[in-house]
């Protein structure tokens, strides 16, 4: 019995080991369901919001494509998947990026001169819809906003 009991500890913690990788699991690309979406934002609500998230070695890359009033735009951001803070871009469009795992939410955050972006992404048991919590800090104030998104 004692073999048994093992065996099936040894199963559950290693089906727990498999589903508890979350950085992993956003791998690929999300669309924005505007129709379920809570956006206010300093800009204005986008019309549309296209992420992609790619492993590449030791870092989650995101590209995120946002079309709103004023056109589209691009931005690619990595994250070490350690958790230590990352360096991307340059001059004024510079910002510092960490990645931080909480049990099934990936946390990523933007930290720039002008404030800080905290976004908590959390993903449906089917992996299928991702709800991601956006936090937004800067001088002119801060919001929150609620995007979801569909795997594609």
């Amino acid at each position: 019995m004692k073999h048994h009991s093992l065996a099936t500890l040894v199963i559950v913690v290693l089906a727990f080991t498999c589903l508890a990788q979350p950085d992993k699991d956003v791998v690929g690309t999300w669309k924005m369901d505007a129709s379920r979406s809570m956006l206010l934002g300093f800009r204005g609500a986008p019309k549309n919001v296209v992420i992609r998230f790619e492993l590449e070695g030791d870092l989650l890359r995101e590209t995120l494509q946002v079309t709103n009033s004023s056109g589209e735009t691009t931005r690619t951001v990595s994250y070490a998947l350690d958790g230590r803070e990352i360096a991307n871009g340059s001059g004024d469009d510079r910002i510092k990026s960490k990645v931080v795992r909480n049990g099934d939410t990936v946390v990523l955050e933007w930290i720039d001169e002008g404030g800080t972006l905290i976004r908590k992404l959390n993903l449906s048991n089917d992996r299928r819809t991702m709800t991601i919590n956006v936090h937004d800090s800067n001088p002119d104030g801060e919001t929150d906003d609620l995007i979801m998104l569909d795997r594609q």
